[in-house]
């Protein structure tokens, strides 16, 4: 059977930040529920949302800016990326998953920006919220000419917050020998900061 989409921490690949999270939780120490999603790809891919966007942004980079233009194309890109849909059998293999849990962080894997949710469907919103600020103004100009950026994983962990624990960091980079930042909600590792992938 093929994956739904959104997997348990425990079977995610290990890269990144996930890495550093499976191994921590290899290491006996509490990591916040967390699953991740490697949805992005499939949903820009199947709402055409590259051919869409590039043609919002068509014209706004030239020799300079023109900043009305830039403007009224990222409101649209967002309202496009906001307004498409999930497979169906995504969208419920999403709710199935994170069913009963709650509130939830989502986020980039390796980033600090999230979004909140308090109960699954709510989530599923989130996530889309989380792919549409790729195309605000601030975030479209600081990767220019890049308009498209690489997919990548979403963590959804269930957490209402995330605050720096100095003992779990100590623990931490005591068990890799390195510097690392933990961030956790209730005792529970929710992300790592690591200059070596997180």
């Amino acid at each position: 059977m093929a994956e739904p989409g959104i997997i348990p921490l425990e079977r995610a690949p290990a890269e990144g930040e996930v890495a550093l999270l499976k191994r921590f939780q290899a290491l006996g120490l509490p990591v916040a529920p967390t699953w991740v999603v490697d949805l992005e790809e499939e949903f820009f891919r199947l709402n055409n949302l590259k051919e869409r966007l590039e043609g919002l942004f068509r014209g706004v980079f030239g020799v300079r800016i023109d900043e009305e233009r830039l403007l009224l194309a990222a409101e649209e890109a967002v309202r496009a990326v906001k307004e498409s849909y999930l497979l169906p059998e995504r969208a419920e293999a999403f709710l199935e998953a994170l069913k009963g849990r709650g509130p939830f962080l989502l986020r980039y894997a390796g980033k600090g920006a999230l979004e909140r949710a308090a109960a699954p469907k709510e989530a599923l919103f989130a996530l889309k919220r989380l792919y549409s600020e790729k195309f605000r103004v601030e975030a479209v100009l600081q990767r220019h000419p890049l308009l498209i950026p690489p997919f990548a994983p979403v963590l959804v962990q269930e957490a209402e917050a995330a605050t720096e624990d100095p003992f779990l960091s100590l623990d931490l980079s005591r068990a890799l020998g390195q510097e690392a930042v933990v961030y956790a909600w209730q005792g529970q590792v929710v992300r790592i900061e690591s200059p070596y992938g997180g």
